[in-house]
């Protein structure tokens, strides 16, 4: 198969909901569904389980044209999701492959140089395959991320960030994803279905040692640290309800607690609360995700906000700024237009801060921006085809303030309290 059939095929995710592609898709919140609503269709596993990355985008079709407008909720208010589930109870494929709007595929549900003005950088290569998941370790100097460069099965991958030698973490037939750094820069949790489904697990920084946290029916995805190092979050397919929930799990005692509905969770790492970010989708079994946060108080969620949402575009993969003051996020306009099971929408990466106010555009719309990551060094990192493969890229999270008042202004010409800021 080459790899362009194989991108196609594992059109992955970073937040959906589909029951027959089971959840809702917010982007990198609701995991699992993200299309169709009511009773899910019989799924049919796959012969072999598919990488599972975060989906990367054909942009042949994007329509340049098409207006992204995001409100962000300034002064946000506390709203409880519901926390419905269905009756019957849902047996999910073993292993499949998961794109960014949560859908199981096959079913709806070198050097680093600067890039261009705005201050791209690209830092991964290929010949072959393609790069995603990528995150950053607490000192800015090392990447870890996965790669299909030297096999069909995803692996785990560490280079630094300004380097172009890499070294292979994992390499055998079953295929990892989501890796993240713990607060130390010590340990690595990340997802991987060696043992048939997507289960998680934690290995030394080196490779070494890895060790399974998650195990059974349930499909375990996007592992995220607490900021003492003590917790995870992670993104489960409910065997029941057949939503994508949200869990923590501690590692001391492997207690393990569903604290809501959503995918591609991230723990903000500020100390001083116990706080989430995830995407949600604003309608059960849709593709039109917002970014949400909740607040845990004794491991139970409260506090449910929707920080950012957007009239026509999907708003998915949120992640944390060093200091938790603000979150990034991609947005994908019209994420209901598909080539095949593709949205074709312009894709962008922007910053708010955690109250929703001061949205800022940092891509100006040329390729695909997935899985984002804000780095210590005040970048974000993603994946992109803007140079040609899916590889690793980053761009200064502070714009220059000419681009911030255009923003702006378009801002004060849009209708009631939405903004223009597609282009």
């Amino acid at each position: 198969m080459t790899s362009r059939a194989r991108k196609h095929l594992t059109w992955l995710l970073s937040g959906g909901a589909f029951v027959c592609v089971v959840a809702g898709t917010s982007g990198c919140a609701d995991h699992i569904r993200a299309a169709g609503r009511g009773a899910a269709p019989a799924i049919v596993p796959p012969t072999a389980p598919p990488p599972v990355r975060i989906a990367q985008l054909d942009t042949d079709d994007v329509d340049d044209d098409a207006d992204e407008v995001v409100r962000s909720t300034a002064s946000a208010k506390s709203v409880r999701p519901p926390m419905s589930h269905g009756s019957d109870v849902f047996e999910p494929p073993a292993a499949p492959s998961i794109n960014v709007f949560g859908e199981f595929d096959g079913h709806d549900r070198g050097p680093v140089k600067p890039v261009a003005e705005a201050g791209f950088q690209q830092h991964t290569y290929v010949d072959e395959g393609y790069d995603a998941d990528v995150a950053v370790d607490p000192t800015g100097r090392w990447l870890v991320f996965t790669s299909t460069r030297h096999s069909e099965s995803a692996d785990l991958y560490l280079q630094k960030v300004d380097g172009a030698s890499v070294t292979q973490l994992t390499a055998d037939d079953a295929d990892d994803a989501t890796p993240t750094f713990s607060p130390d820069g010590k340990r690595i949790a990340f997802a991987s279905t060696r043992a048939g489904t997507w289960d998680l697990y934690i290995m030394d920084a080196d490779g070494r040692s890895a060790t399974q946290v998650t195990s059974g029916p349930m499909q375990d995805l996007h592992p995220s640290f607490s900021p003492d190092g003590t917790r995870l979050a992670y993104c489960s397919v409910g065997s029941r309800s057949g939503q994508w929930e949200l869990w923590t799990v501690d590692l001391r005692t492997m207690e393990r607690k569903m604290v809501g509905f959503g995918l591609f969770p991230c723990w903000s790492p500020d100390k001083s609360f116990d706080r989430i970010a995830y995407q949600r989708a604003r309608q059960r079994g849709s593709r039109w995700f917002s970014i949400w946060t909740l607040d845990l108080s004794d491991g139970e969620a409260r506090r449910n906000t929707e920080v950012a949402v957007s009239s026509n575009a999907a708003l998915v993969c949120p992640t944390w700024s060093p200091d938790g003051r603000r979150l990034a996020f991609s947005t994908i306009v019209e994420p209901g237009r598909s080539a095949g099971s593709k949205p074709v929408g312009r894709q962008d990466v922007w910053t708010v801060n955690a109250d929703g106010s001061n949205r800022q555009r940092l891509t100006d719309g040329n390729g695909q921006y997935l899985t984002q990551f804000w780095a210590p060094d005040n970048r974000v990192y993603f994946v992109s085809d803007r140079g040609g493969p899916e590889t690793v890229w980053s761009v200064r999270a502070q714009r220059d303030a000419t681009r911030v008042a255009e923003d702006e202004n378009r801002g004060r010409d849009a209708v009631g309290d939405t903004r223009d800021i597609g282009h």
